[in-house]
């Protein structure tokens, strides 16, 4: 029986070491479906091992290198178990989550914003990079992905919106609004980050004080800063008055504000 199993797993490896089938970025067909030895090689890890999720976790203990195409093989073998895939994936390899989630997204096994809550919640400290891929793999959810990691780990908020803002500069205003509507309490750490990204564009910077003054008008702790902050940079104090109006201040707290700091 050892024998055997020995024998798939070389059969296995072998395949997954043929450039054919390798997943990288610079080949069209890394996506492809996997080999029906390379299946039935998994299949006998599932039983063996009672489940798909100790499966993955064993061949990525035993084999690193080969960890994105046992994820490839389970993800297309076991869509329905993709929570555990990706779970079990991401704790045992965090540094090819980007693999993960490219592998997640191409076979559809589950809504882009579900795979990146998953892989955020299995690996905090890499939630940047998670939610940099799943924007990468899924553009047309960027909003939502962005939306749903910082929700999932709010502490990583300002690492998130800025690894996001060094890829996709032409969206830092949207990256930012996203983060602060979703979690406000960690509004100033994620303008503190970013400004130092745009520190040089004044207009960027203008645009990110006055469009956080709107989001932040009702957390009077915030604004006092914001608007002190406003002042540094010289923003026009109507263009204050009206952003914090805007969000939801009253008239005579802005007036107040505007009073206080300019």
């Amino acid at each position: 029986m050892v024998k055997v199993l020995l024998s798939w797993m070389a059969i296995f490896l072998m395949l997954a070491s043929n450039p054919s089938l390798a997943v990288t970025d610079s080949q069209e067909n890394a996506l492809e479906k996997p080999s029906k030895k390379s299946i039935v090689f998994f299949k006998r890890q599932v039983k063996s091992n009672n489940s798909v999720e100790n499966a993955v976790k064993s061949l990525i203990a035993r084999y690193p290198e080969k960890a994105s195409n046992f994820v490839k093989v389970a993800l297309f073998t076991y869509p329905e178990k993709y929570e555990e895939i990706i779970r079990a994936s991401v704790i045992a390899k965090p540094v090819i989550v980007d693999e993960i989630i490219k592998l997640a997204n191409h076979y559809k096994v589950s809504a882009p914003t579900n795979i990146v809550a998953i892989a955020v919640n299995a690996e905090p400290s890499y939630a940047e990079v998670a939610t940099k891929a799943a924007c990468k793999y899924s553009p047309e959810d960027f909003t939502e992905i962005v939306r749903t990691a910082v929700k999932s780990e709010p502490d990583s908020a300002d690492q998130i919106a800025q690894k996001l803002v060094t890829a996709y500069p032409n969206r830092a205003l949207e990256i930012l609004v996203t983060t602060i509507k979703e979690v406000p309490y960690v509004g100033k750490y994620v303008l503190d980050a970013l400004l130092a990204l745009v520190q040089e564009d004044k207009d960027t910077t203008e645009d990110m004080i006055v469009a956080s003054i709107e989001q932040l008008a009702d957390y009077p702790s915030a604004m006092e800063r914001l608007v002190k902050l406003a002042k540094e940079h010289k923003i026009d104090a109507n263009k204050v008055s009206t952003s914090a109006i805007k969000g939801g201040l009253d008239e005579e707290s802005v007036a107040s504000l505007i009073k206080t700091h300019y």
